[in-house]
């Protein structure tokens, strides 16, 4: 019995070790980690009445900044949990607005997605054997060195109180 929960122990700690990262951010200041920047900036707001309540309206650009030097890619793995069912790109984190009320159809989170990589391949030809041809291929995601991907998103906060959001980071591979 003892063996069995040290084993348990052993094996939770392990995959936690895997799980993604949450991180509260502070307004204009970035939290850096693995090279990359997380954090946003509040571009405008405004003061709303719904329903005979008074609330805060913030337009909240999120941002991730590549700052590690390198290029940052995501291949493909089978299985990713991280893809949002589009080709077109895959996220890379995603931030949550802890006291958003979602009122008026504003929302309570957003994503920052990685557009796709592509570069050429050397693939078999077909038509003639022990032949090589170059093809373009998409071969993953990519975040550019210095590229900077943003998405605005729109909420709405109790009267008094300003946008609280944390950030759920999608696990970005190391490249060597």
């Amino acid at each position: 019995m003892k063996k069995v929960f040290t084993l348990l122990i052993f094996l939770s700690t392990r995959f936690m070790s895997y799980s993604q990262q949450v991180t509260n951010l502070e307004e204009n200041i970035p939290y850096a980690y693995n090279g990359l920047e997380y954090g946003y900036y509040i571009t405008n707001e405004t003061s709303r009445e719904i329903k005979g309540e008074n609330y805060e309206r913030y337009e909240v650009n999120l941002f991730v900044a590549n700052k590690s030097g390198c290029l940052k890619l995501i291949p493909f793995k089978t299985g990713w949990t991280g893809s949002t069912g589009s080709d077109d790109y895959i996220q890379v984190a995603e931030f949550n607005c802890t006291n958003a009320t979602g009122k008026k159809l504003t929302s309570k989170k957003g994503t920052v997605n990685a557009k796709p990589w592509f570069s050429n391949v050397r693939v078999p030809d077909d038509s003639v054997k022990e032949k090589y041809k170059t093809i373009n291929a998409q071969v993953g995601y990519a975040v550019r060195n210095g590229q900077t991907l943003t998405t605005r998103i729109i909420v709405i906060v109790p009267k008094g109180e300003r946008p609280k959001l944390n950030c759920r980071i999608i696990y970005l591979p190391e490249i060597q």
